[in-house]
């Protein structure tokens, strides 16, 4: 690595169980091109199932631009959620940019035998007091569809209310929002 160069394993958040690995490029460029084993290899955990699917498509494209960009961006990007314990991938969890006018996005997902063990909640707390230490970030946002009960049991873990506002992106879904004066750690 060359002076100066932005090393991914720099950044890891810890939890009690978890840890939240950044997605450095060659990891983003694998899984785009279907290689999941080179992608393992490249995070150095198996992958099972995460990620799949339409994040992959929606996600992993701009992941890939703005790392070949500048590679500092991964702190406010993907990160997977790793359980410490076994050792496995559980899901992913991301911030979506640089805050903009002091407001930054949350995104999170477990694959389905992760739920309800209140990881979710773990690795969203870490992400958020990691968005916080930013000083540019203000407010912390998640966009969220009023039948995802168990993500806005999340939201209201982190002191995040719904404001009524509407998404643009993802119709029908609503933002919830957490100040830095109201986010409980």
């Amino acid at each position: 690595m060359t002076a100066g160069a932005f090393d991914p394993a720099s950044e890891v958040l810890r939890t009690a169980r978890l840890d939240l690995l950044l997605l450095p490029l060659e990891f983003c460029e694998a899984i785009l091109a279907g290689d999941r084993a080179r992608a393992a290899e490249v995070l150095g955990y198996p992958l099972a199932d995460w990620p799949f699917g339409e994040e992959v498509q929606r996600a992993f494209p701009g992941y890939v631009e703005r790392l070949r960009i500048d590679p500092s961006i991964a702190v406010w990007q993907g990160r997977a959620v790793i359980v410490r314990e076994t050792g496995e991938v559980a899901g992913g969890i991301n911030l979506k940019g640089r805050p903009r006018d002091g407001r930054v996005e949350i995104g999170y997902g477990l694959d389905p035998p992760w739920r309800h063990r209140g990881y979710a909640q773990e690795a969203a707390r870490a992400l958020v007091a990691r968005a916080f230490a930013d000083p540019e970030t203000r407010e912390v946002v998640a966009v969220i569809a009023p039948e995802n009960e168990a993500s806005m049991a999340v939201a209201r873990s982190l002191g995040m209310r719904r404001t009524g506002e509407l998404s643009s992106v993802n119709p029908g879904s609503y933002t919830w929002i957490v100040t830095r004066e109201a986010f409980t750690t």
